[in-house]
């Protein structure tokens, strides 16, 4: 069975978008090099710069109503290694992406009077981003999950300057013993609502079968439970921090009976819990699927509009049907 995957794809999302990098990055970087034969006759290791290329799929339930709001996502991304010093074992990985977000509700009324919630999101939000990651190992003890992501993240009816975003990551890793790491450090948001988590826990492999990534904030449990062909297959359960940030055109009432309009960061966080199955084949193209409830949601606007309208609102719980493929 290979190594346990990396958790970085909750940074979370990512690509997370999905998570801290809400769906953000993919599923593992374990296989990240390949054996060449050198002119001594040694076998050695050499860095591919392409890493992994892969899409993910994501449905949040939720009709037309002042209460609702359903969420489609789909993101593509390819990332690429960086040879960073001798060792190819922990490169520099850079993954340029894109995401479009269909957003279905809230239902807006025709006057703003009758509906407790008059606003009007923008059909689509995008997130165009460039992530840098690293997961140097100095010493057999201490290591570190390191991570930046920039970008902008709007619906491009107007970007300006705070629809350029700017997250990060820093973790340091103490080995305490070959199956438990201990982490510790914190995740750089950069939502209006939240800008900064401390992040911290523990990575434990008590068995080849199962791995144990308990960090905060979004923990992963795995377990390996069958082999089909040359396919590996695992059953996991997850936490994440979902949602995002942009800057959007709004639409809304002005609760007398006239529509006003004007740009606005907005935040749509939630929490989430969800469990699911990934399998991995001999020639590394990796998938998961899963399933998971989204609750503690909310929508948050940062300008309230020429007419002070208070926008926010929390939409009912949902669930959610998520589903990656890489290669």
């Amino acid at each position: 069975m290979n190594a346990p995957v990396s958790p970085w794809q909750n940074y979370a999302a990512p690509p997370q978008q999905g998570s801290v990098y809400a769906n953000g990055l993919p599923y593992s970087w374990q296989q990240g090099s390949y054996g060449l034969q050198g002119q001594n006759g040694y076998l050695v290791s050499a860095q591919k710069a392409m890493q992994e290329v892969g899409f993910e799929h994501t449905y949040l339930s939720g009709k037309q109503s002042p209460n609702e709001l359903g969420i489609i996502r789909a993101e593509v991304y390819a990332t690429f290694g960086v040879p960073l010093s001798y060792s190819t074992d922990s490169p520099l990985l850079i993954t340029p992406g894109i995401a479009v977000n269909w957003l279905n509700g809230p239902l807006s009324s025709a006057t703003g009077i009758l509906d407790p919630h008059p606003q009007e999101l923008p059909p689509r939000l995008y997130d165009t981003y460039l992530d840098f990651a690293w997961f140097p190992q100095f010493t057999p003890q201490f290591g570190a999950e390191l991570g930046f992501r920039t970008g902008v993240w709007s619906d491009f009816s107007k970007v300006n300057k705070q629809s350029i975003r700017f997250l990060g990551r820093a973790l340091a890793k103490v080995s305490a013993s070959p199956t438990l790491d201990v982490l510790f450090g914190a995740v750089y948001l950069d939502r209006n609502h939240i800008k900064m988590l401390p992040a911290g826990g523990a990575y434990w492999r008590p068995t080849p079968e199962w791995d144990a990534y308990l960090v905060f904030p979004n923990p992963k449990v795995r377990k390996h439970f069958s082999n089909y062909g040359n396919t590996e297959w695992y059953w996991y359960v997850a936490g994440e921090y979902g949602g995002g940030s942009w800057t959007a055109s709004v639409n809304a009432s002005d609760g007398f009976g006239g529509p006003t309009n004007w740009t606005t960061p907005i935040d749509i966080n939630d929490l989430r819990v969800l469990g699911g199955f990934e399998w991995e084949t001999a020639s590394q193209t990796r998938g998961h699927i899963e399933a998971g409830y989204v609750w503690d949601r909310e929508v948050l606007y940062v300008d309230r509009g020429p007419d002070d309208i208070n926008m926010n609102f929390d939409p009912k719980p949902t669930f959610m049907l998520r589903g990656g493929l890489s290669f």
